[in-house]
């Protein structure tokens, strides 16, 4: 058997992009419970696991986070995520996932160049490197030195049930609404849409996400400013009950995003086949494909005119391209995702 440990630490925040992708990494390995592997799944101390016949779980602490030379050897050590609080001793063969750099987009040169710096480190660690889009391999390339190694881009797969219509929310009233969802930070832009909606007056917008954030106040103090309080709703983090109901009952999903990885939310929307409206930065045009709508700029006055026209035709051809958008989606799936993950250990272990 060949020994593999999976660092799942970011799932100490569940409702996080990282660590949405880690549970649903761990539960798919555990539905597909190859042959040949054990799995050790590394977790922080409050979180309950249900694990499988191959797979057992070990519990973070000091000793494997300051200590890593008295860890045990694994065949594989897999971190999930660029910046690890977990390293394997030497023994073990190295696999990083990164998922983007955010931070260059995000951070002033001082803190930019601290990043980078750190990468640049846990690449040099690593033996094997991930990525989950080809616009987050490029921007590794143009940053960092790889000193020779090659990066294996496998996409994100995306885990929502279609065939469940969730639970409507007290806060959705009956209006026809766009939906949104995410962490409330300045790279979200969710502020470019709350001048929109006032060219939308029989519409409401509904942004999710910790909204308790620097950007989730300075986004909330405008609504108030431009009286929108009744027309946008900020409801925080919501359950995936009514995350579901809202993503089948929205008439468009808006994603402004200046820097995203991958954008697992313009994929769930697109399983219902909803028409999703994306900014053309970073990875998005890759994600959402020639299935999306794309702004131009963040102008009020275009990008109200173009949600309109986009959203006009869509509503006359919805069948069909509701039908085209779903496909797309499907590409996108956490068994092609995991089945990639698997060849990729089963290719290292066989060089052992």
């Amino acid at each position: 058997m060949k020994e593999i440990l999976v660092d799942l630490y970011k799932v100490k925040d569940i409702y996080s992009g990282l660590g949405q992708f880690s549970i649903n990494y761990a539960n798919e390995l555990i539905r597909q419970s190859p042959e040949g592997f054990d799995f050790t799944f590394l977790t922080p101390g409050n979180f309950k696991f249900e694990t499988g016949i191959n797979v057992t779980t070990v519990k973070t602490n000091l000793q494997k986070r300051y200590f890593p030379v008295f860890n045990r050897s694994y065949d594989i050590w897999h971190g999930l995520q660029q910046f690890p609080s977990f390293f394997p001793k030497c023994k073990s063969r190295f696999i990083l996932t990164v998922h983007d750099l955010n931070f260059l987009q995000e951070k002033k040169e001082v803190k930019k160049l601290k990043y980078l710096k750190k990468l640049q480190k846990n690449i040099d660690r690593a033996d094997y490197i991930t990525t989950i889009s080809d616009f987050t391999k490029k921007t590794i390339e143009d940053h960092i030195d790889l000193r020779g190694k090659s990066i294996r881009t496998i996409y994100n797969g995306i885990t929502i049930n279609t065939h469940d219509t969730g639970s409507k929310p007290s806060y959705a009233g009956n209006k026809k609404f766009f939906f949104s969802i995410g962490i409330f930070n300045e790279k979200k832009n969710f502020h470019v849409l709350l001048s929109v909606m006032k060219h939308f007056k029989d519409h409401q917008l509904i942004i999710a996400g910790n909204k308790d954030t620097r950007y989730g106040q300075q986004v909330q103090k405008q609504i108030h400013e431009m009286n929108l309080a009744d027309r946008v709703i900020l409801p925080g983090r919501i359950t995936d009950n009514a995350k579901t109901w809202l993503y089948s009952h929205c008439d468009a999903f808006l994603f402004p995003s200046l820097a995203e990885g991958f954008g697992m939310p313009v994929i769930e929307a697109m399983k219902f086949g909803k028409p999703v409206f994306l900014s053309q930065y970073t990875s998005l045009p890759e994600i959402g494909g020639d299935a999306a709508f794309y702004f131009d700029n963040f102008n009020e006055e275009y990008m109200s005119s173009f949600i309109k026209i986009k959203l006009s035709l869509y509503n006359e051809n919805q069948k069909i391209l509701s039908d085209q958008i779903k496909k797309y989606a499907d590409r996108f799936s956490w068994e092609t995702c995991i089945g990639q993950y698997l060849k990729l250990y089963q290719d290292i272990t066989d060089k052992s």
